[in-house]
């Protein structure tokens, strides 16, 4: 009896350590100088960015649509990056397991921005930072539109079809 308490514990052990090592990635962004270089990463691909935050209904309710469109477009020139505003409390909590279990694969990224005047003004002189809030670069890291708002997949699909 003894050695199956071990045996499970070992096996919990196991378990958590193995979660950890494949747990979804989150990359802390803090200035705008941060979000420069994540921004150039992406020329030569049409890039949407896309922020937003797990207690905000209609970043949650859009956020199927984005991963599925990532995952139709990933091999054709395309990058989604996801950019989450929530608390910093939440960062390995909620923003990982929400990441998790929406099937994202991929590096996404938490704002801590300490004036988010700054990234506002950067990313759009005219957002005054409503979420969810999405911004498509073209494949010369130009900012050619702002969506405030939730989208479908298919208004988000027809504006990156236009840049490809």
């Amino acid at each position: 009896m003894a050695y199956l308490k071990i045996t499970a514990a070992s096996l919990i052990i196991a378990f958590l350590f193995i979660s950890e090592a494949v747990s979804q990635e989150v990359k802390q962004v803090n200035s705008v100088d941060e979000l420069k270089t994540v921004l150039e990463a992406g020329k030569g691909k049409v890039m949407l960015v896309n922020y937003w935050a797990t207690w905000c209904i209609p970043c949650v309710k859009e956020f199927p649509e984005l991963v599925k469109l990532y995952s139709a477009y990933k091999e054709k020139n395309f990058e989604l990056v996801f950019i989450s505003l929530d608390d910093i409390s939440d960062k390995d909590t909620k923003l990982k397991q929400f990441l998790s279990k929406q099937g994202v694969d991929f590096t996404t990224y938490f704002g801590n921005f300490p004036k988010p005047e700054i990234l506002m003004d950067y990313m759009d002189k005219n957002w005054q930072g409503e979420i969810p809030a999405t911004f498509i670069f073209d494949k010369e890291g130009k900012p050619v539109k702002t969506i405030l708002g939730a989208q479908s997949y298919e208004q988000f699909e027809a504006e990156i079809l236009k840049l490809m």
